[in-house]
């Protein structure tokens, strides 16, 4: 994610690039910009019920491509859908969500220092 690239769209929705590394590869791809405030709420559930046991996705808003969330034991694989060639990925499970939190943490101060904290994308 890159906190300078965020902007308020006329329609409200906050944009800004988030991608994932996979492997070298990127996914979607380097630079994606996204509705970054509903994936990454997206993301952050999804990692919460991947670590529940349950199998979980978290689709981005602009275009087919997800990442579906798979729990296996101390660990979560993050599987890229929508682009061929993108390899899968297992992270241990409290290190992923330690980095969810803490990227959360950044957006959330981000949106709070261009006043953005009470707009629908923050609050829902």
């Amino acid at each position: 994610m890159e906190i300078e690239s965020l902007e308020k769209a006329a329609s409200g929705a906050i944009w800004g690039n988030v991608w994932h590394e996979f492997d070298g590869q990127y996914f979607p791809h380097w630079r994606w910009n996204d509705m970054i405030v509903p994936y990454f709420t997206a993301l952050a559930q999804g990692v919460g019920n991947a670590i529940d046991g349950h199998r979980a996705q978290a689709m981005f808003f602009d275009g087919p491509f997800s990442i579906e969330i798979v729990p296996e034991i101390g660990s979560l694989q993050l599987v890229p859908q929508g682009a061929s060639g993108v390899p899968a990925c297992a992270i241990e499970s409290t290190t992923l969500s330690s980095s969810v939190v803490d990227t959360g943490l950044l957006l959330l101060e981000a949106c709070e220092r261009s006043g953005w904290v009470d707009d629908n994308d923050v609050v829902n």
